[in-house]
């Protein structure tokens, strides 16, 4: 694919490992099967690896060498959930960690790479993961202090500022992008 896209445009400058499953079977580490836990780790993980690792070299062999990487993570990655799935969690925790590596490994060579701890973006696969508990939104929510789910608009705009030159000085960074749940303890109902 990376082959294709420098064939018909001449480079690759940004890549974006937009990847997040949750699988209804991924709960306690007590409860969750291998397979469940497998499943997980591949979409989560091993994707992001493997698009890093086909990817990056491109970035490397343009004239001048560079460009921005950004992994999608999740805030799950940064704190402790008693509801959270945590084979999703080791693996978004598992993401921060590869980008912070490679985000060092890579940063004299002009290549960038970032993640985005993603809190909960309004998509229908979010709402979808709601929607098979009934009434954890209101539960939650009132632990948000923005109180609101984030926007697409925001979540784009967040993933355009790290791909675009003014995020030049940033990399091996993890950005929150939660509403500041990740810094939370209270919050006002």
């Amino acid at each position: 694919m990376y082959e294709q896209v420098v064939h018909r445009y001449g480079r690759l400058d940004v890549i974006y490992n937009n990847m997040g499953l949750m699988d209804p079977g991924d709960r306690s580490a007590l409860e969750t099967g291998l397979q469940t836990w497998r499943r997980v780790q591949d979409a989560n993980l091993t994707s992001i690896f493997l698009s890093c690792k086909h990817g990056i070299r491109h970035l490397l062999n343009t004239d001048p060498a560079g460009g921005s990487v950004i992994n999608a993570a999740s805030f799950l990655a940064d704190v402790g959930a008693a509801t959270a799935q945590m084979a999703y969690a080791a693996a978004k925790a598992g993401v921060v960690q590869l980008t912070r590596d490679l985000g060092v490994h890579l940063a004299r060579s002009g290549v960038r790479v970032n993640a985005v701890l993603f809190g909960p973006i309004d998509t229908p696969g979010q709402r979808a993961v709601f929607e098979r508990n009934p009434g954890a939104p209101d539960k939650r929510l009132v632990h948000w202090p923005m109180g609101r789910f984030g926007t697409l608009a925001e979540a784009a705009g967040t993933v355009a500022f790290l791909a675009s030159d003014d995020a030049g000085f940033i990399t091996a960074a993890a950005l929150p992008l939660d509403g500041g749940i990740t810094e939370a303890f209270t919050v006002p109902e």
